[in-house]
């Protein structure tokens, strides 16, 4: 009744009574036209909810002895701050208990009880400034009360009950007298029932030992095989203490001694392992499953494991009662998956892009050339001289050179541009934030130059050049495609030029050869 009184209150936003020693203006209420004065001059005050709760609790403990309290974790007014018993009962409505009572022993006897004060809408104009929003709660109001006037009350129900007890005690015992006679009869019969009753005990005892047994064997073979599951399982219960922690977890995240972890928190433990494991730990606890495919575990100074990672709540009843991690180490898995995007998209011999990844990069170079509206080149690359080689000193020399070929590649060019070999002796140069043609040139000649430089094989003494053919984006063409086909035509009028020089797309020449 006190809530719904408060609630009418809020929803009205306050109501005005006339000043006065028992009602003087709340200090602890600070909102606009707190203390109006009417036309004829009679001075009013506002009193909000909380005012009202308190000028009730006065009146109720005057009449009834039953003492009503309105108190809060955090008080606007010092006065309402909750003692120790109320201060235990709200820490348990944060926690989503409905409702608190307990008989408090003494020579003074009291019943308390307390229930809490749930956040709505209407309450928002006073409390909104201390961060409540609607649905928390923001307090509660306990009543206290003697024991000793229930108590007086009770006595007399007593005697009462004592005396139905008494009755009914005599009343048993002549039925006693009376049943006693008539079961001498039958005591051969209770004998034969008594006999087949603790036969059918020992049967039930040897079938609750058996299935004592069938548990215990169970509970051993669950143990035994969480502990050799290949991966790795960590229980922990609603307080996030480590519960069950197999082989596997321990290797996992390098911890040694498992036996020590049982009853120990595990997020600040897992902290130092991996921090995304460790939060999702408490978002599992909140509630929220969450997985990851891979995740860096660290096991050790040097060592590092990744592994997929699920985290799962055990809700039950709608209340989260601990969690499991399921832990899968993929560090071998992902290691084979960057060797094969790597065979995927490299030649094997040089290690530079190969033809696949370098459209792919040219492409991107080219979209954010153009965003940018900057100049980027294309440089085919064809080796004059290779075969005679390859032909001359066998296959391994001539892998041997296209090796060395790379790497001068590489070393010729930018971090930001792109090297890679198309096949046999064909390279191309991807290079982008071109400011003018002279730079393409100095470029063209760097590499002319350093491909042109003498190659030592062993004791193999072997020399080469290059035809270069260079295609300026957007200047030339705009697709991937067609400036590469621009550039490889300019490397065969290269070539044809006299080979050992590199030569620009000239569109006009291009229509000629057409």
């Amino acid at each position: 009744m006190i809530e719904a009184m408060r609630l009418w209150n809020s929803r009205h936003g306050g109501l005005y009574v006339v000043q006065s020693e028992l009602t003087p203006p709340n200090p602890y209420l600070n909102v606009p036209d707190r203390d109006p004065v009417t036309t004829s001059g009679l001075r009013l005050t506002m009193v909000n909810p909380a005012y009202m709760t308190r000028q009730m609790a006065t009146t109720i403990l005057e009449q009834t002895g039953i003492r009503v309290r309105m108190t809060s974790l955090k008080p606007v007014n010092p006065d309402n701050r909750a003692d120790p018993w109320e201060t235990a009962a709200l820490q348990r409505f944060e926690r989503g208990l409905q409702e608190y009572a307990e008989i408090l022993p003494g020579s003074d006897a009291q019943i308390r009880y307390m229930a809490p004060l749930v956040t709505h809408q209407a309450c928002l104009g006073c409390h909104e400034s201390q961060g409540y929003r609607v649905g928390d709660v923001r307090g509660g109001i306990s009543v206290s009360f003697p024991v000793a006037p229930i108590a007086a009350a009770v006595v007399p129900h007593r005697h009462t009950v004592l005396f139905g007890h008494l009755l009914s005690w005599a009343g048993l015992v002549a039925l006693t007298i009376y049943a006693m006679r008539r079961i001498r009869t039958h005591v051969g019969a209770l004998e034969r029932a008594r006999a087949e009753q603790e036969r059918l005990v020992e049967v039930r005892t040897a079938e609750l030992r058996a299935e004592a047994g069938e548990r215990r064997l169970a509970e051993s073979q669950l143990r035994h095989l969480v502990e050799a599951t290949s991966g790795g399982i960590i229980g922990v219960d609603a307080e996030g203490c480590c519960q069950v922690f197999n082989p596997t977890a321990a290797r996992l995240l390098g911890l040694a001694d498992t036996q020590m972890l049982h009853g120990v928190q595990l997020a600040p433990i897992l902290a130092g392992r991996s921090p995304k494991l460790a939060s999702m730990l408490l978002n599992a606890l909140d509630g929220v499953a969450q997985a990851e495919e891979a995740v860096a575990l660290a096991v050790g100074a040097e060592a590092a494991v990744t592994a997929e990672i699920r985290v799962d709540p055990i809700v039950e009843s709608g209340h989260v009662m601990g969690a499991v991690i399921s832990l899968v180490d993929a560090t071998e898995r992902q290691a084979r998956q960057r060797e094969i995007w790597h065979q995927a998209n490299f030649d094997h011999l040089t290690g530079l892009a190969n033809r696949s990844l370098f459209l792919d990069r040219l492409e991107r170079m080219l979209a954010l050339q153009a965003r940018a509206a900057r100049v980027a080149a294309v440089l085919f690359i064809d080796l004059d001289g290779f075969k005679p080689i390859n032909d001359r000193y066998g296959h391994a020399t001539g892998d041997a050179v296209l090796v060395e070929v790379a790497r001068r590649l590489s070393a010729a060019v930018r971090s930001t541009d792109v090297a890679a070999r198309f096949g046999g002796d064909e390279f191309v140069l991807g290079v982008s934030d071109i400011a003018s043609r002279a730079d393409v040139e100095r470029l063209a000649q760097k590499v002319l130059d350093a491909v042109g430089a003498p190659y030592r094989i062993g004791e193999i003494r072997a020399e080469l050049t290059a035809s270069i053919g260079i295609a300026l984006f957007p200047e030339d063409q705009q697709s991937t495609d067609l400036l590469l086909a621009a550039a490889d035509e300019a490397m065969y009028r290269a070539k044809e030029g006299g080979k050992a020089r590199y030569c620009f797309y000239s569109p006009e020449e291009s229509a000629k050869s057409r």
